[in-house]
């Protein structure tokens, strides 16, 4: 039910990958801003093509599967100092959504945090109920999971036309010409681009669940070698073909969420073991690996900072490069931009690190999280003593 805690390299690794690979999978949306005039071209559907197959729905269930581990990994924090589980750690929780909520209202629709505190606020409660308990939701929550999105993907292949018209229409005033025309656009359509949320949570539960159980049966320890060739086996040997077959054989129109939210998430798990395999018995980085954990200790920061960059440089009222590189290259122009902006994150994160030991939108969050959760502690403990005191005098 433990698992013996020190900082893994892998864990940091892990972290970064799945942001710079977020960004990767994101960095299309920014660049296809005009999306009736894009210029359709072999090498564009090419590189799309390949893209799609390695960035869709990978790096969000990655991300997905480490929230759920640092959950855990607070959970059994809090049980070894004595603290009642889960505590304070809605806290965090709440912390998580506002910072979803912002950076859906000033920066990106496509914000994935505010799912997922949501998401925490229903895993802490999972997670203090009895080991049985928690699998039998891990269970459920996959078999609902993988039901409803291959419902979704059947309806939506249906009925897509209208879908497409629908969204195309209410689409075309958000031109991106002015950063506060955007945020109001934001706040009067919330329903529409919020939509992605329910799904954040569906997968969010059983991702988060896998997680916890991972970490718990040693995914990062040595002696987890055989988990991790288990794991890598099905991901790779099975979850990756399945994956890679339906999306090459045309069908992955019809079977778009099932895709993007089971199959992906099931090569996610794969890319865990990997990694956590790779780093199972070292503890130096390497060249790669450093670059990755700068931006794993600082996750939050660098996945404001790359929505709020890719912003500026793609649309209209920052450089407007998407309408620049617009033409029959424009995803390898889209690609070398992502480079660009990858390398200005782990330069920054590089150069923050040396003097602090959290990014700068995690030193607020911690500040935050201590000054909420010292407040909420002595109102506990006031309150206790209030009751105490009473019950003596009567």
């Amino acid at each position: 039910m433990f698992t013996e805690y020190r900082r893994l390299v892998a864990l940091d690794v892990l972290r970064g990958l799945a942001i710079l690979g977020t960004l990767l999978t994101n960095i299309a949306i920014f660049a296809s801003i005009d999306r009736e005039e894009q210029v359709t071209s072999m090498a564009n559907t090419v590189i799309r093509a390949c893209l799609d197959l390695v960035t869709d729905g990978k790096f969000i269930g990655l991300l997905t599967i480490m929230f759920g581990i640092g959950l855990e990994i607070q959970r059994q924090s809090a049980i070894r100092k004595g603290l009642s589980w889960p505590g304070t750690y809605p806290i965090r929780a709440g912390l998580l959504i506002l910072d979803g909520v912002l950076n859906f209202i000033f920066i990106f629709e496509f914000d994935v945090l505010m799912g997922y505190g949501l998401t925490a606020l229903v895993i802490a409660a999972v997670t203090a109920r009895s080991p049985r308990t928690q699998k039998i939701w891990m269970y459920a929550a996959l078999a609902v999971h993988v039901v409803l999105m291959a419902a979704i993907s059947v309806v939506g292949y249906v009925h897509r036309d209208e879908l497409k018209d629908d969204t195309i229409g209410v689409l075309a005033q958000y031109d991106h010409s002015s950063y506060w025309g955007d945020v109001i656009f934001r706040l009067q359509h919330v329903l529409l681009m919020r939509l992605e949320i329910p799904f954040i949570l569906l997968m969010g539960t059983a991702l988060y669940l896998v997680g916890v159980h991972l970490y718990r049966a040693g995914i990062f320890a040595p002696e987890g070698a055989r988990l991790r060739r288990i794991i890598m086996c099905l991901s790779f040997g099975v979850g990756l073909p399945v994956d890679w077959a339906i999306r090459l054989t045309g069908a992955h129109e019809m079977a778009a969420a099932f895709t993007r939210y089971v199959t992906s998430a099931g090569v996610s798990i794969g890319l865990l073991a990997a990694v956590a395999a790779f780093y199972a018995r070292r503890d130096r980085l390497g060249l790669l690996g450093r670059a990755m954990s700068d931006i794993g200790r600082m996750a939050l920061t660098c996945y404001l900072a790359q929505n709020l960059i890719a912003a500026f440089v793609f649309y209209d009222y920052g450089l407007g490069m998407a309408k620049v590189i617009r033409g029959p290259w424009s995803e390898l122009y889209t690609l070398v931009i992502y480079v660009l902006i990858a390398a200005l994150l782990v330069t920054a994160s590089k150069l923050w690190l040396r003097f602090h030991a959290r990014g700068p939108v995690e030193l607020l969050w911690h500040w935050s999280y201590n000054s909420l959760a010292g407040r909420y502690t002595r109102w506990r403990e006031g309150k206790a003593q209030t009751s105490i005191e009473a019950a003596a005098k009567s």
